[in-house]
């Protein structure tokens, strides 16, 4: 299903004829701007009166592979000309009565009302195919690309909706077995590809609960001295707050209540706080959160939120108080001291 496309855009206008349906070349607002053939919408119209009149026929949905990665190695430019010389080879091999449409990004739609045979149909497709790589034979300075064809009939009692859902599964069952291959060919070109792909599939996360990321105290530390390492280069501002819950006369709540407020607490700093943030419980009436891209003053804003929700569903004398300050970049081959005079008092 091969072909390609040279580095030398091609001059001339690409002729129109499969986009016709017995009216001579459509209007230039009725076609495709890039390759020439007819527009989607305009297609489907006349496919929907054809049918209509319970012609019946064939549709072939053509879909060139991997498109994206032409564009990220050799430009849009280059995806650009594919996309025309499919047009092109399409066009030629569309007989006066059949429609021609570009059908999204990169799929082309042919029908061909008068292909009524599973049969017949499937040779149709196996030319398209083998146009395609014949061309890829003949030319081998040029960019290689593959085209996936798919076929149905029209059956009795098919709504639009039903034909099109019909012509995506088949190409969705197509793609799947091209993937596959692919992924096949990398790995053998690279032992070390299943090891990359086992490797992000471990680390990956499917985030289930929206809000901050909660984590034991350990992990805390890690994600805090990483960030100080990275702070050095990225300059990121970083911010750590510290939230205690206390009585009204600010002194420790009693034991048995600590649980079921400090549960409350997490709620709140979980709906808070941004999907990128952490925090963790440092004791059992108090939590440590760490905000990213954030300034001191953003910090003291973030925590009178999480206050002022925790007090809303507050029912006695219970408040919270907290402390802030900015992470600073981790110093190479020194030790900070700490005043910890106040601890020890």
């Amino acid at each position: 299903m091969g072909m390609g496309i040279k580095w030398k855009a091609q001059s001339g206008e690409i002729s129109k004829r499969g986009g016709r349906i017995g009216d001579g070349q459509p209007e230039r607002e009725k076609v495709d701007s890039l390759t020439g053939v007819l527009k989607k919408d305009i297609a489907e119209a006349r496919i929907a009166t054809m049918l209509s009149k319970k012609q019946g026929g064939a549709f072939f949905l053509c879909d060139v592979d991997f498109l994206q990665k032409i564009n990220d190695w050799y430009g849009h430019f280059a995806g650009d000309e594919c996309l025309k010389q499919v047009a092109q080879i399409l066009t030629y091999m569309t007989a006066q009565e059949d429609i021609l449409c570009r059908w999204g990004g990169d799929e082309f739609l042919v029908y061909k009302p008068n292909c009524r045979d599973m049969q017949r149909a499937q040779e149709i497709r196996e030319r398209i195919e083998n146009r395609f790589r014949a061309g890829r034979r003949k030319e081998k300075d040029k960019i290689s690309f593959t085209v996936t064809v798919v076929c149905v009939l029209w059956r009795p009692g098919d709504t639009n909706r039903k034909l099109w859902e019909r012509i995506d599964a088949e190409m969705e069952k197509s793609k799947i077995v091209l993937y596959t291959k692919n992924e096949q060919t990398d790995d053998r070109k690279d032992p070390y590809a299943m090891d990359v792909k086992r490797v992000r599939r471990d680390l990956l996360e499917q985030i289930r609960i929206p809000g901050a990321y909660c984590q034991n105290y350990e992990t805390f530390k890690g994600i805090y001295r990483f960030l100080e390492r990275g702070m050095i280069r990225s300059g990121q501002k970083v911010c750590i707050i510290l939230i205690t819950v206390v009585n009204g006369q600010g002194e420790s709540v009693l034991p048995y209540e600590k649980d079921i407020l400090m549960e409350r607490l997490k709620k709140d700093i979980q709906s808070t706080l941004r999907v990128g943030d952490v925090y963790t419980r440092y004791s059992s009436s108090q939590y440590l959160v760490l905000v990213i891209d954030t300034t001191e003053g953003q910090a003291e804003m973030i925590a009178d939120r999480i206050k002022g929700k925790f007090h809303a569903g507050s029912l006695g004398n219970d408040i919270l108080i907290h402390r802030c300050y900015e992470l600073q970049p981790a110093k190479i081959g020194e030790v900070e001291e700490w005043d910890v005079s106040d601890e020890e008092s």
